[in-house]
């Protein structure tokens, strides 16, 4: 699985906090689900949630939603723009520990394609990227993608 860590990098990037504080992040997967598509190619999919938990974070929710929404415009952009996914995609619960601090928790629904091929007799799984969309909707999301933020 690839997208765990690919979402602890984007958040780390945007939010130098857990830069200073590393294990104040955990990044884990829950609900875990092999399904095998039946195509007449050898591919599966992994189906999880992704929790990413903040603990006694001193910033606002917003610090760590705005990474974790440009993850998902390049990593999971169903659920950014399928109406369907994006009722429930994102979900928090927050746990006020003072005036100051929070433990924060994200679950975010995933998914990965894995295609199989067969090289000099091994076998080798590749993740897939998901499909690039040109939708206007999702170039408005590359303001996150910037150099020196998320």
């Amino acid at each position: 699985m690839l997208k765990p860590n690919l979402l602890r990098e984007m958040i780390v990037s945007h939010e130098p906090f857990f830069n200073q504080n590393p294990d104040r992040l955990e990044v884990f997967v829950t609900k875990g689900n092999l399904v095998a598509t039946g195509t007449h190619s050898a591919a599966f999919l992994y189906q999880y949630q992704l929790e990413v938990l903040a603990l006694d974070y001193p910033h606002p929710l917003d610090n760590l939603s705005l990474p974790i929404l440009a993850w998902a415009r390049r990593h999971q952009p169903d659920l950014l723009f399928n109406p369907e996914r994006r009722k429930d995609g994102f979900r928090f619960e927050v746990d006020l520990l003072n005036n100051d601090t929070a433990d924060i928790l994200f679950t975010v629904p995933v998914s990965e394609r894995v295609m199989v091929s067969r090289e000099n007799g091994r076998l080798i799984p590749v993740h897939l990227d998901e499909p690039v969309s040109d939708s206007p909707s999702l170039a408005a999301w590359d303001v996150l993608n910037t150099t020196g933020s998320a």
